[in-house]
């Protein structure tokens, strides 16, 4: 079983987090696991920082989430490429290949058009 619960960051190491929960009188957990898409500049973590984090009997656990809703405002950069002309009404290209335009070839020969 498992617990959500609130607190703030008491320290973090590396992709873990020490969290002190809310609750008067509450020790810190164990360390806990800092999703990928928390860490770094994407969550802005740091000591004081609420958050939201479930921990599990066996004393393991995951931060969930700033307990404020917010992000450091910064996607990291996936891959190289380009998208042009992502507009409702236009066409996204990837690596040379139409959204709109493309088809695609069944099992039996037969192709489908674009939707």
């Amino acid at each position: 079983m498992g617990q959500i619960n609130k607190g703030a960051i008491a320290s973090i190491e590396g992709n873990t987090a020490r969290v002190v929960p809310s609750d008067a009188g509450a020790k810190p957990t164990a360390k806990i696991t800092i999703p990928w898409h928390l860490r770094g500049d994407t969550g802005k973590l740091k000591k004081g920082t609420l958050v939201v984090y479930v921990e599990f009997d066996d004393a393991t656990g995951l931060l969930l989430g700033r307990a404020d809703g917010e992000w450091g405002a910064y996607l990291p950069h996936l891959t190289a490429g380009t998208i042009t002309g992502a507009v409702p009404d236009g066409d996204v290209t990837a690596a040379g290949v139409s959204l709109k335009g493309h088809t695609h070839t069944g099992a039996h020969g037969e192709t489908s058009g674009p939707h």
